[in-house]
Order: structure tokens, then C-alpha cells, then sequence
């Protein structure tokens, strides 16, 4: 069992050996990538995995990107993201959480279920503090049959506008094939666009204390509600990548995981975005 659950965590020879392996967190079979038991914990986002965060991870040293219950390699569903939550800061030490998209709504929820035990949230691309997707994207029954026939190619030029990114999602379209995820995905993605859901998260982000960084791209920026949510926050900074959009992972890894290691109101200007071979 801990062969086949080695040849599945590297997908099977497809990937490099290590860094890679199948946990158990509040009773779900997770998957993560990067450290063992490092501090900052990343959440990916929709309808991504955690492998397009592994250059980051790499970037960061000490960090580790652990795929949410029913997403990506994780087993579970959305049903046991509370109890998954806690546990991801109680048993596995998570201290900085840095959620994406609807990883950060995770992350914010985690945070609050566990008071005083996460010191440190970094928010990037966080839905609830920007614009609305389009109502394409908030169909759960669309999204779910996008997402289950979506191409590499097709998937990158919609999330990036670029195809040469398609390597890089490949395993995140084999995941979207498998069993429930791509149906799982489109009820997040209409459970995101929800006016309630966002309303909901932005009460909570007014009720955590510690510090709060957020990193958005220029091409996808916070609404005026939500810079003037952060403003009223005595511990929150915001860090805009110059030319990136909802998935800076994948084209500014670098850029990105200088943010993250430097909290910063600054606004850099990155070199030519990195292209995956």
C-alpha cells in the first residue's frame, strides 16, 4: 500500500521523485507536496491543483501545498472541510496559511476555528474581495461539463490567455477527470459566486486579528469595497504583481513567492513572465 501510494503521489513516474506523498488529516486522505510539517501551508484554488504551486513551494524553501478535501489528489468532500481545517492546524502545525481563490476563503475559516493558532494569513487572488466571476463560471451543471472534457490547451488559454502554460495544468485536467472533482469544482464555482458566500467571508476577515497580506494581479485587482475592507484592518498589506491575473502561480511564480516571503505594500515590476517547458 505505501508503494502504491508512492507510485500514485509522483502520478506514476510522470513527476520527479520526492517532496511528494499521501497524509492523513482529520481523517481524509490528503494530498501535499513541498516540506513535511513546514509552517506555511498554501490552498490551492479552482480548478487547480497543487502541483501548479510546486515552483513556489520551491521558492518559498520551508512550505508545503496540501490539495483541499475533494480537490485535486485529496480524497474527502466539501462536507468535511471544517473538521479537515482544524485539523490541518492542530495536527500538522500549519502557522502561516496562504489560500488561494477559494483557498483563502479555507484559510480565513481555518484561522477563526482555531483563534490565536494562526498568526499569519496571505491571501491571493481572493475572491470574495474582487469582482464577480461570469455566469458561465457560477454554473455549477456548466462548469461541471467544462471541466470534465477541458483540454490543457484550452484550460491554460482560459485561465492565463496563454497556451504555452498548458504543461503545467496537464495534471490538473487528469485530476478534474477523476471520479468527483470536476463536479465538486462547479458547485465551488457556484458556491463562490454566491453574493452571500462573499458577504459572508468579508464579516469574517473583519473579525481576525492577526496579519493579513494579499496579493492580487494587476490584471484581476481588488474591487473598491475590498480595498476599503483591508484599509480598516490595522495588520493588512497588499501586494500587486504588475501584468498577472486570477493564476499568478503559474505565470510569476518567482514574483509570487517573493510576496509571499516579504509582505509588502510595495508594487514590483517582475521580468517577462516565466513560461513552464
Amino acid at each position: 500500500l505505501r508503494w502504491a501510494d508512492h507510485l500514485a503521489a509522483h502520478r506514476f513516474g510522470a513527476v520527479p521523485a520526492g517532496r511528494r506523498r499521501f497524509t492523513v488529516v482529520g481523517g481524509v486522505r490528503t494530498f501535499e507536496l513541498g516540506e513535511p510539517d513546514a509552517p506555511t501551508v498554501v490552498l490551492p484554488g479552482l480548478p487547480v491543483n497543487a502541483d501548479t504551486w510546486d515552483p513556489v513551494a520551491a521558492a518559498l524553501g520551508r512550505a508545503r501545498v496540501v490539495d483541499l478535501p475533494g480537490l485535486g489528489l485529496s480524497a474527502g468532500r466539501r462536507g468535511d472541510w471544517p473538521r479537515w481545517l482544524t485539523a490541518l492546524v492542530d495536527e500538522t502545525g500549519a502557522r502561516h496559511l496562504v489560500g488561494h481563490s477559494v483557498g483563502a476563503a479555507a484559510a480565513l475559516e481555518a484561522a477563526l476555528a482555531r483563534p490565536g493558532l494562526v498568526d499569519r494569513l496571505t491571501f491571493v487572488s481572493p475572491f470574495f474581495l474582487q469582482a464577480r466571476a461570469g455566469l458561465a463560471a457560477r454554473s455549477a451543471l456548466l462548469s461541471r461539463w467544462y471541466l470534465g472534457r477541458v483540454r490543457p490547451e484550452a484550460l491554460a488559454e482560459r485561465l492565463t490567455g496563454d497556451v504555452a502554460y498548458a504543461g503545467a495544468l496537464e495534471s490538473s485536467v487528469a485530476d478534474l477527470r477523476r471520479g468527483r472533482v470536476a463536479a465538486d469544482v462547479g458547485r465551488l464555482l457556484a458556491e463562490v459566486g454566491r453574493e452571500d458566500r462573499r458577504a459572508d467571508l468579508r464579516a469574517k476577515l473583519r473579525r481576525y486579528a492577526g496579519s493579513v497580506h494579499v496579493i492580487v494581479g494587476a490584471d484581476d485587482p481588488l474591487t473598491a469595497e475590498g480595498r476599503m475592507l483591508l484599509d480598516t484592518l490595522p495588520r493588512a498589506t497588499v501586494t500587486v504583481v504588475p501584468r498577472a491575473g486570477h493564476h499568478p502561480q503559474l505565470t510569476h511564480p518567482d514574483e509570487l513567492a517573493h510576496a509571499i516571503r516579504v509582505p509588502s505594500a510595495e508594487v514590483r515590476e517582475p521580468g517577462p513572465p516565466a513560461v513552464p517547458s
